[in-house]
């Protein structure tokens, strides 16, 4: 959840923080700390795009459920605009999340507790 290396889980596996919306999806090249390869060969996150898309088709979910209990089942436009409005809103964490459990489960590295 914090975006750290699957290695040895100190280095930011992103350099910028989230917040900063012209920069969110700048990765690093290396790990900081570890220096392993945090894209492990040339178009590996493109099947990060499938995670991206279960993670939006969740958010939808979730918001549509949300609007029918909440809001007795409002007009097929509140639906699309919301689900559109929120998907928008969560892109960054969408892009971000979506590319570090791709990486934690196909990346080929695992933790290696190197600890005290």
């Amino acid at each position: 959840m914090q975006g750290k290396c699957p290695r040895c889980r100190q280095g930011d596996v992103f350099t910028f923080p989230v917040a900063k919306v012209t920069k969110f999806n700048v990765m690093n090249e290396k790990c900081p700390v570890c220096g392993i390869r945090l894209e492990p060969e040339p178009g590996f996150y493109q099947g990060a795009m499938f995670v991206s898309y279960a993670i939006a088709v969740a958010f939808i979910v979730a918001v549509g459920v949300i609007l029918y209990v909440l809001f007795n089942d409002p007009n097929e436009w509140i639906y699309i605009s919301v689900c559109i409005a929120v998907i928008l809103l969560v892109v960054p964490l969408n892009y971000r999340y979506s590319r570090i459990l791709y990486l934690y489960w196909f990346g080929g590295d695992r933790y290696k507790h190197t600890g005290v």
